[in-house]
């Protein structure tokens, strides 16, 4: 054929993947840093990398950059005072701040030592309330219904004149659900009114996977705690964050210096404290528009998934709230098919995605071991703590992926990632 006749050909050849790296579907995992988050960090890792601390000029710099970021982060959340955000290292260390600080200081104080949380908590809620088992609490976690939502009934039966603390995460990492936590925080300031004593009960929310996508207020949830996790809303990772409502009594876990209000010692990271800060002023000024992009996202994939399963008879089914859920979370599980194994074939394709928690196989083995026995990834499939508290069927929750879009992901890459996964499914059943 002619050099001619060979490029007359070659559009017709290309496919959408050529057209690009990658498709990530995983933003509930970790989102890339924003441009305007990463311009806010780079003086302070450049010629302002004074010590927060200092007196001197240089020093007072990265001083107000904290104070900025501060009153940024108060803002988004709604606090009352800027005093009422604490930076720390992200959101495993704010959730155990949170749960643990106040679990030791009722305890000290008044001898109580009972928590409340749910089973479907992210995995540092649940590490740290275990825990806390070992040094002499005792736990209640909630069971959920088959959307993944925790009834505030239960919360409100599951409370004693011992309890001190409720921890109920805001979002569901997982399927999206979105949990009733100002009904909580309101439930629980009626049992604490009616108690002759009248002891303080801690709420806390992990909002990590919330902010950015809905609207997260401090006041509005009633919340007494509230954790933020930077690299959840395209702030880098290693930052995050704790709302502790003034008057509310947590006992502190990183000793060291007086910084951060004497609650948390340590010379402040000042380029990731103004990066957190200027991602949650991002949030504050676009949240609208951000939920809007995601949900139509959101929803075109899903139509298009749901179009390929339809037309060739593959059994699926969608976890979580239908209405009451994160606008870019979906969570789909496809009968008798292993996700490690969809999640391996779609990354070949270049398509990230996740299973969430609901399998544990998902290794990078070499292309060698695989080759070699393919069938090791069935071997140790698990279903997640979340997918087995909602009764999802073992045939259903093997074969879950979760598919989380962001704020810039584009139709011509749903397009191509539904038609990646559709031909995986294809070639696993």
């Amino acid at each position: 054929m002619s050099s001619a006749g060979q490029s007359a050909s070659r559009p017709e050849q290309l496919t959408v993947k050529s057209l690009m790296t990658r498709v990530y579907l995983d933003y509930n995992a970790t989102t890339p840093v924003e441009p305007a988050v990463l311009q806010a960090l780079l003086p302070f890792l450049g010629p302002q990398f004074g010590n927060a601390s200092s007196s001197y000029a240089l020093g007072q710099t990265a001083k107000q950059a904290v104070a900025v970021a501060r009153a940024q982060v108060a803002s988004m959340l709604g606090a009352a005072d800027a005093n009422e955000v604490v930076f720390l290292s992200g959101g495993t260390e704010s959730i155990n701040y949170a749960v643990k600080g106040a679990a030791l200081a009722a305890k000290r104080q008044s001898g109580r030592s009972h928590i409340v949380t749910s089973c479907v908590e992210h995995v540092a809620v649940l590490e740290t309330c275990k825990w806390l088992e070992t040094q002499g609490f005792q736990v209640t976690y909630l069971p959920v219904d088959r959307f993944g939502c925790v009834r505030v009934q239960d919360v409100l039966d599951a409370l004693t004149p011992q309890t001190c603390v409720v921890s109920i995460m805001l979002a569901n990492n997982e399927v999206g659900s979105l949990q009733p936590v100002a009904d909580i925080s309101r439930a629980v300031r009626r049992f604490v009114d009616e108690q002759e004593q009248r002891l303080p009960i801690a709420v806390h929310t992990d909002a990590s996977q919330a902010i950015g996508k809905v609207r997260v207020n401090v006041q509005d949830l009633g919340v007494d705690l509230l954790t933020v996790a930077g690299h959840k809303l395209y702030a880098p990772k290693g930052i995050g964050a704790l709302y502790i409502r003034e008057g509310t009594t947590v006992d502190t876990i990183i000793h060291g210096a007086s910084q951060e209000n004497g609650r948390r010692g340590g010379t402040e990271n000042v380029a990731l404290v103004a990066a957190l800060g200027q991602a949650c002023a991002l949030v504050e000024k676009n949240l609208h528009e951000y939920a809007i992009i995601m949900q139509e996202s959101r929803a075109f994939l899903l139509e298009q998934i749901q179009k390929h399963c339809s037309l060739t008879n593959v059994s699926y089914q969608v976890n979580g709230h239908p209405e009451l859920s994160l606008p870019n979370t979906i969570s789909i599980s496809f009968e008798n098919i292993s996700a490690p194994r969809i999640l391996d074939l779609i990354e070949a394709e270049g398509v990230y995605a996740s299973a969430g928690s609901a399998c544990h196989s998902h290794q990078h083995d070499s292309n060698t071991d695989k080759q070699k026995k393919p069938e090791r990834q069935e071997e140790h499939i698990t279903t997640s703590h979340v997918l087995a508290a909602m009764h999802v069927a073992p045939e259903f929750a093997k074969g879950t992926l979760r598919l989380s879009v962001g704020r810039s992901t584009a139709q011509e890459e749903l397009l191509y990632a539904a038609n990646v996964i559709h031909k995986a499914i294809q070639q696993l059943m």
